[in-house]
C-alpha cells in the first residue's frame, strides 16, 4: 500500500489512476484502520487533488476513495477534516457523477459534527434534484442513475436527524415531488422516491415535507389541480406507495426475471412494504458472516442497505471488524475461542460484575481540550443510536396502539 501512496504524487494519471484503484481495493476488501489513521493527510489530500486537475475516471476513483477512507476512520477529528475539505469540490462534481452523492452522504454520515453540519449537505443534494422541477417527471437513463443515486444519499442524511430541527422552508414539497417520481419510467428512480416517502412517514413531521401550492394553484381548483398538492395523512401515503409498488410488480411480472431485477420494484424490499401496509416497521435481520444484525428501524434498514451498496464485497469485513459501523448498528462480532476443547467448569455461579471508572484530575484548560475532542465522537455515535432507538420505541407505540 505504501507503494500506492508514492503513485498519488506522479504527474502522469494514468498512475495516478492505476494508484487509486489498488487504494480502493485495499480499504474496501479489508479493514484498514491503522494505514487510513497514518497516512490520513496524503491520501486526503491527494484525493483532493484528483478533484482539481484529475480526469473523469480519476475523480470517479478518488471519490470513491474518500468514502472508504471515512467509514475506515470512523467518528472523529479525521472524518471531521475530511467532511469539511472535500463538501466544497465535491459539490462542484454534484451534476454528473453518481458517486459524488454516495461520498457527499458517507462523508457526512461519519463526519458531521452536529445537526447544521448534516442539513447543509442534504440541502446541497436538494438543490440538485430540483434544479429543473419541471422536467424531473421524464428522465434519461444516466440522469435517471443520478437522480436515485441523490434520493438515496438524501435519505441517508435524513435517517441520522431529528424531525423537529428541520426546517420546514427547506423541505415543503418534498411529498409532491416524491410523488411525482413514483410515475417516472426508471424503476431506480420510483424505488428511491418509494423509500424517501416510507422515511418521513416513519419519522412524522409530515407538516415540513408537504406541498406548499401557491394562491395561483388554489384559484385553478376548479380546472383540475393536481392532487398531490393537497395534504396526505401518513396512512394514506403508506398506501399510495404500496399500492403503486404492487401495481408495477404486477406489470413486471410478465416480463423476464432479469428484467424485473433491472427494474426494482420487484427487488422493493419486503420489509419496506410490509411497513407500509402495516404502518410499523416488523423487525428484520441480516446474516453477516455467522452472525446477525438485528434491524429494528426502517431508519437502520435504509442505513445498512446504503452502505451494504456502496462496500459491496468489502460489507461483512467492514462489518464484523470496524468499530465505526459497529458502534452505529450496535453490532457486535463476537470472536470465537481457540481451541478444540474449552474448559469444564466444576461448579456454577452467578457472578454479578462492577465496574467502577477510574477518575484523575486534570490540570489546565489544555487538558480539558483534549479530553472534549474525543467526546464529540462518542456524542456522535451516541446519537445515531439514539435516533434509531427512538424510531424502534415509536413502532413499538403504533403496534401497541393498533391491538
Amino acid at each position: 500500500m505504501d507503494k500506492f501512496l508514492d503513485d498519488l504524487f506522479a504527474k502522469r494519471g494514468s498512475v495516478r489512476e492505476g494508484a487509486l484503484s489498488s487504494i480502493v481495493d485495499g480499504l474496501n476488501f479489508n479493514y484498514r484502520h491503522q494505514f487510513a489513521g497514518k497516512n490520513f493527510a496524503t491520501l486526503l489530500y491527494r484525493c483532493l487533488n484528483s478533484f482539481k486537475k484529475g480526469s473523469s475516471k480519476e475523480i470517479v476513483l478518488a471519490s470513491r476513495a474518500l468514502g472508504f477512507l471515512s467509514i475506515t476512520v470512523g467518528c472523529g477529528d479525521n472524518a471531521h477534516e475530511l467532511y469539511k475539505e472535500s463538501l466544497p469540490l465535491i459539490s462542484q462534481a454534484l451534476k454528473s457523477r453518481t458517486e459524488s452523492f454516495i461520498v457527499i452522504s458517507i462523508a457526512t454520515f461519519v463526519g458531521a459534527n452536529d445537526f447544521k453540519e448534516t442539513e447543509a449537505s442534504m440541502q446541497i443534494i436538494w438543490h440538485f434534484m430540483n434544479l429543473k422541477p419541471g422536467d424531473n417527471v421524464v428522465v434519461s437513463k444516466q440522469s435517471a442513475s443520478v437522480l436515485s443515486a441523490a434520493i438515496s444519499a438524501w435519505s441517508l442524511l435524513l435517517t441520522t436527524v431529528d424531525g423537529w430541527n428541520l426546517n420546514h422552508n427547506y423541505w415543503q414539497g418534498a411529498i409532491p415531488y416524491f410523488l411525482d417520481l413514483l410515475e417516472v419510467d426508471d424503476q431506480c428512480v420510483c424505488m428511491a422516491a418509494g423509500e424517501a416517502i416510507a422515511l418521513i412517514c416513519e419519522m412524522g413531521f409530515l407538516e415540513k415535507f408537504a406541498g406548499n401550492p401557491t394562491s395561483d394553484e388554489i384559484g385553478s381548483n376548479d380546472k383540475g389541480k393536481n392532487i398531490k398538492d393537497r395534504d396526505y395523512s401518513i396512512q394514506e401515503l403508506q398506501e399510495i406507495v404500496s399500492n403503486h409498488a404492487k401495481r408495477v410488480s404486477r406489470q413486471n411480472s410478465l416480463q423476464s426475471a432479469a428484467t424485473k431485477t433491472v427494474n426494482g420494484w420487484s427487488n422493493f424490499s419486503q420489509n419496506v412494504l410490509e411497513a407500509l401496509e402495516d404502518g410499523r416497521f416488523h423487525e428484520a435481520s441480516l446474516k453477516i458472516g455467522k452472525h446477525r444484525l438485528q434491524l429494528h428501524s426502517l431508519s437502520q434498514l435504509l442505513q445498512v442497505n446504503f452502505i451494504k451498496r456502496f462496500l459491496g464485497r468489502g460489507f461483512v469485513p467492514h462489518m464484523l471488524e470496524n468499530e465505526f459501523l459497529h458502534d452505529v448498528f450496535n453490532f457486535t462480532a463476537r470472536k470465537q475461542e481457540s481451541g478444540a476443547e474449552l474448559y469444564s467448569s466444576e461448579r456454577e455461579e452467578a457472578v454479578v460484575h462492577l465496574f467502577v471508572p477510574e477518575t484523575r484530575q486534570l490540570d489546565g484548560e489544555d487538558d480539558f481540550g483534549r479530553v472534549q475532542r474525543p467526546q464529540r465522537s462518542a456524542f456522535r455515535k451516541a446519537k445515531t443510536q439514539l435516533l434509531n432507538k427512538q424510531r424502534m420505541l415509536k413502532g413499538e407505540e403504533l403496534q401497541a396502539y393498533d391491538d
